[in-house]
């Protein structure tokens, strides 16, 4: 026996819902003659009368037989089933299913990666994501080779850094602005003026780093000499020590509110010390796939930020 067609059950379904020949042809765009003609053959098909030609009342209405009714309601999990193969056949025309690789580092990693893969978990599981820590340095080199499709990082304001553009070839867009803030020891008695803090005991980032230029640049406004008694490169251990209250530090909002703070308090200051912002960088042609989870990253990072988002400014490297 020939197998069943699953278009044609959806005729018959069509049938079933509008109650006539006619009013399925319109809803489907086939003329009379052609849903007959369907029926016909899936009653070859099947075996099974479908339609009772006995009480077609002048050729207008219809009436399905006990087993058209009952493969009518099969057709309904078969409509189902075409309009989710349809919807996944779209995804993949569009290149969302395949794989991302993104290159960041830690804090990035962890404070909008990490949730960008959960939302990706539930809302588009075609999409697959390789993730991978490195240094700005190795990240670049790594898109330059094509070892990755997007890397995230960083870009001081013209108040704290040069503005330094991305690598020949690549396309670097903002995601979104993360200011810093004035962290000291929560057993420090509060200090009278910020000049007075800003000439007390520090914990700081090497020489050229974004935390370690705000500081020199607020000693310089302020007429304040600073002291760098304690230098560290990761944003934990300095944390760990002002915890401990050897000095304070300057960090970006995305780090305290990914790494513990016990023993921190902010330091409160009307003055604007500095802000940076965070990009992702890629290949001026990107597939659909990393759009997609660049859009991700972007709402991420609005959400992690109150809204807060940078201006959305697109810097081309030079080719």
């Amino acid at each position: 026996m020939p197998s069943v067609d699953p278009h044609r059950l959806l005729v018959l379904r069509a049938v079933h819902r509008t109650g006539s020949v006619q009013a399925a042809a319109a809803a489907l765009h086939l003329t009379a003659s052609g849903v007959s003609q369907h029926l016909t053959r899936l009653e070859t098909e099947t075996g099974l009368a479908l339609l009772d030609r006995t009480r077609r009342g002048g050729g207008r209405s219809a009436q399905l037989t006990t087993a058209g009714v009952a493969l009518a309601g099969r057709a309904d999990d078969v409509a189902l089933a075409l309009a989710e193969a349809q919807r996944e056949a779209d995804r993949l025309r569009e290149g969302a299913e395949g794989t991302v690789r993104v290159g960041a580092f830690s804090t990035a990693l962890g404070r909008l990666v990490v949730p960008a893969l959960l939302e990706l978990a539930v809302n588009d599981p075609a999409l697959h994501v390789q993730v991978r820590e490195v240094s700005a340095d190795e990240g670049v080199a790594l898109l330059r080779a094509g070892d990755l499709d997007l890397l995230l990082g960083e870009r001081y304001s013209e108040a704290t850094a040069p503005g330094a553009g991305p690598a020949p070839g690549l396309v670097e867009d903002d995601l979104c602005r993360d200011h810093f803030r004035i962290v000291v020891p929560r057993v420090w008695a509060v200090p009278a003026s910020l000049e007075a803090l800003l000439a007390g005991p520090w914990v700081t980032s090497p020489v050229r780093h974004g935390a370690r230029r705000i500081l020199e640049q607020l000693g310089a406004r302020h007429g304040v000499e600073t002291g760098h008694q304690h230098v560290c490169t990761e944003s934990q251990t300095m944390l760990a020590l002002v915890a401990a209250g050897v000095g304070a530090a300057i960090l970006p909002d995305l780090t305290l509110s990914y790494v513990p703070t016990d023993g921190v308090v902010t330091y409160g200051t009307a003055e604007d010390i500095g802000s940076r912002v965070l990009t992702v960088t890629g290949p001026d042609h990107r597939s659909a796939a990393s759009d997609r989870f660049e859009r991700v990253l972007r709402e991420i990072g609005r959400t992690a930020h109150g809204g807060d988002e940078a201006s959305g400014f697109r810097v081309r490297g030079a080719s």
